[in-house]
């Protein structure tokens, strides 16, 4: 989906006109052009500015973005939206389109591209943002479709609030706000929208709004679409617990969230490394871990940094009581975690509350005894991805896990990332004994496990092909 975000103070264009014609709703007449059939429609063009809270280098770092919305009505049922986010100085402007019709959601990311059937929370996500462009559809359906509508005295719509359960999030409200001068359409909105694994607020005003004629084929259901058997935030697959990379090691595959989380057995406590996606997700880690291990207790759960895949999980590790152990700029974030409120669909922490336990290191943190030792080793800025990132080290296997940083395969072919010979030179810099490697994400359609010696050739033939061209 188009990129979204938290609200500030964004530049936004100049106010347009306070003249601009009145919402006309969304009926339209046909009508005709040089002969060839076409359909009057609405048109509106709002530009603005989104705010995106995503995978930066620090929990709460938000980036802008230009935006620009185009939203048409055939007078039918059909609702579109055209959507174009650009960074400032960028100078492509492709648009992504969201389509309802027909009582179906379709997404098409740029022009030309193949569309796909939305469904679940993401298509409840798409419809709000294109309803946004058009109060008086919200105003007439927004209670049928689980939106709460606010209006003035005047009876005019000043916001529609749908509040859901986020998976990893709790109880949240996607939002849409809207700012009027002194025609009876909107010259200002405000949308607030929390996705899977970032969340966005754009601000916006109004250019334009007029009647037009556009062929109907704009409006009609893709012939061809890849359908979206689930839903995206749902789970499909169990946790595998996979055969020992070392005495005490285990890998366990998630494959429906694409992820490799990894449990440290010692004498009498488990730690498990990366917990993905959502509290759901976390939960079902922690069955898989408890079936296997029914004795030993989850101790510590240990993230890699601080994005959605890797965090999201945490407050089934919580609701274990395990100890929460993570760099000092993520204290914040994890203690945010903790206190989410899940009401509306409670999970094992908000059904059974237990006190958090976090413990912060600056550079290397360490749990061993006799069966087992684990060293988690902040790479910090080095990782080329965070401010502060751990790897994991366990030095009796001569082993490394680390999170996205080695390795990837596309369309078959297998390389090196472009912070693998980064990665590689850390090891020499924190005096890292290590022979292989395992990975948690990218999990489908990749490699699990590499030697040290076949990344460190991968590296050496990549960059000397770079250098050749």
């Amino acid at each position: 989906m188009i990129v979204l975000v938290a609200i500030g103070l964004l530049l936004m264009p100049s106010r347009p006109s306070a003249r601009l014609a009145p919402e006309p709703g969304v009926k339209a007449s046909a009508g005709s052009r040089g002969g060839v059939a076409r359909e009057a429609v609405l048109e509106i063009v709002n530009q603005g500015a989104v705010r995106l809270e995503g995978h930066y280098a620090r929990p709460g770092d938000v980036m802008r973005f230009e935006s620009k919305r185009r939203f048409l009505a055939d007078g039918k049922g059909a609702l579109r939206l055209e959507w174009t986010t650009w960074a400032e100085g960028d100078s492509e402007r492709i648009p992504e389109t969201i389509l309802l019709a027909r009582g179906r959601v379709y997404d098409q990311e740029h022009p030309g591209g193949p569309w796909d059937e939305l469904t679940g929370s993401a298509a409840e996500r798409a419809r709000l943002q294109v309803l946004s462009g058009f109060p008086t559809v919200i105003a007439e359906s927004g209670a049928r479709l689980g939106i709460q509508v606010q209006r003035a005295k005047n009876g005019r719509v000043m916001a529609g609030r749908w509040r859901h359960a986020h998976p990893r999030l709790g109880d949240v409200v996607d939002s849409v706000a809207y700012r009027y001068g002194e025609t009876a359409a909107p010259v200002g909105t405000v949308l607030r929208i929390h996705e899977r694994d970032q969340a966005w607020t754009l601000e916006e005003l109004r250019l334009s709004s007029r009647e037009t004629t556009l062929s109907d084929s704009l409006f009609l259901p893709p012939r061809e679409v890849t359908r979206a058997s689930v839903d995206p935030d749902s789970l499909s697959g169990e946790a595998v617990i996979g055969s020992a990379l070392a005495p005490g090691v285990w890998p366990v595959d998630m494959a429906d969230v694409d992820s490799r989380s990894l449990v440290v057995e010692f004498s009498d406590y488990l730690a498990v490394i990366e917990a993905a996606v959502s509290s759901a997700n976390g939960e079902r880690l922690v069955d898989a871990v408890k079936k296997r291990w029914p004795s030993k207790p989850i101790r510590y759960a240990l993230v890699s940094h601080h994005h959605p895949h890797y965090v999201g999980g945490l407050r089934a590790l919580m609701a274990e009581g395990a100890t929460v152990v993570t760099t000092p700029g993520n204290a914040a974030l994890v203690h945010q975690i903790a206190a989410y409120s899940f009401r509306l669909r409670p999970d094992r922490l908000a059904r059974s509350p237990r006190a958090l336990s976090v413990r912060t290191f600056d550079q290397r943190f360490e749990l061993s005894d006799a069966t087992n030792r684990l060293v988690a080793v902040n790479i910090g800025e080095r990782s080329q991805h965070t401010a502060e990132f751990a790897v994991f080290w366990l030095p009796q296997a001569r082993l490394l896990f680390e999170t996205e940083l080695g390795w990837v395969t596309v369309n078959g072919t297998l390389r090196a990332t472009r912070r693998a010979a980064k990665l590689l030179a850390t090891l020499d810099e924190e005096h890292l004994d290590v022979d292989r490697l395992v990975q948690s994400w990218p999990m489908r359609g990749n490699r699990a496990e590499m030697s040290r010696a076949e990344l460190t050739a991968m590296v050496a033939a990549q960059a000397q092909a770079q250098a050749g061209k």
